[in-house]
């Protein structure tokens, strides 16, 4: 009987030391990865703002506008390693239920890294668009270092800095800024008049854009728990700035922070559950099952020589 209870200890205490490992490395990677049928809807919003307004051809300031995001996942372009995604964000002055600008982008990512993929169309405002760096998210287990991250307006890929550890709304979250210098988007063909300058007729501007955006993200998962942008566009004329585009500071609201972290909730619970804390469990428990079972059976194999021997 002591050796029946003996086998079954060691038996269990190898199937544990066994488990271990394969669920720090293969159960706990297998949750490490992007969701294939990802959606959501963020909202950012901006006191205060300064626009020009195409459609009525005047700077309105101290504007209150939001902008809407919807983030969708294309399962069928997507893979078991990259997954894709289709962006949709659009901007209203929700005072004057006014559409100030819309943009899109297509993108693949690296299921667990979070990296730009060249694959599926990429694109921004429907325009191919080679996309490297961050695409969208970070890695699962982020590091306290700078990343490359992709600025999809200025469609280029410039360094995104760690920038310390704060804590949003009861999370701990790494805090990554990245500054967009002054940068050529586009051209815009507008009146002399309007942008105080002598003459008559139109005349061609640079339209340029900065920012600087700043990533409150949830290290375990790697998402985005808040973000803010504070953005600024003008036309230019010989390098001169003449008119304000777009001028704001906008955060995320309360809402949509609030979304973000139930959304990572289920990663910060189970990736280090499945990383640390259970497989130090089996590893401890293994060890004392094959302990006490090696135990069991030296003693169960004495007691069984002694007995033999007076009978003997």
């Amino acid at each position: 009987m002591r050796r029946t209870v003996a086998a079954v200890c060691i038996a269990l205490g190898v199937f544990s030391l066994v488990l271990a490992p394969l669920m720090r490395f293969w159960m706990a990677s297998a949750v490490m990865k992007t969701p294939m049928d990802y959606y959501s809807e963020k909202v950012v919003r901006g006191e205060n703002v300064t626009y020009f307004s195409a459609e009525e051809l005047e700077l309105i300031e101290g504007a209150t506008v939001e902008g809407y995001t919807t983030l969708r996942a294309d399962v069928a372009a997507s893979d078991s390693d990259t997954v894709v995604w289709d962006q949709f964000t659009w901007i209203e002055d929700i005072d004057r239920d006014f559409a100030i600008t819309s943009s899109s982008r297509r993108a693949g990512h690296d299921r667990v890294t979070g990296e730009a993929v060249d694959c599926c169309d990429a694109s921004v405002n429907e325009e191919p668009v080679a996309q490297t760096g961050q695409a969208f998210k970070f890695p699962f287990l982020t590091e306290k270092k700078d990343y490359e991250f992709f600025d999809a307006t200025a469609k280029e890929t410039e360094p995104i800095e760690f920038a310390g550890e704060e804590e949003v709304e009861g999370v701990t979250t790494y805090k990554f800024v990245q500054e967009i210098e002054p940068t050529k988007v586009g051209e815009r063909e507008m009146p002399r008049s309007l942008l105080g300058m002598d003459g008559d007729g139109d005349v061609v501007t640079d339209e340029m854009y900065s920012v600087t955006r700043t990533y409150w993200i949830e290290p375990t998962s790697g998402a985005p728990i808040t973000v803010t942008e504070e953005q600024h566009r003008g036309a230019f004329v010989d390098g001169e700035e003449r008119l304000v585009l777009f001028d704001g500071d906008m955060r995320m609201t309360d809402e949509t922070v609030q979304a973000n972290i139930d959304n990572a909730e289920q990663g910060m619970t189970m990736i280090p559950l499945l990383r640390t804390v259970l497989p130090l469990v089996l590893l401890a428990a293994g060890a004392v099952l094959v302990g006490v079972g090696a135990v069991l059976w030296l003693v169960g194999g004495g007691r069984g020589g002694a007995a033999a021997a007076r009978h003997g």
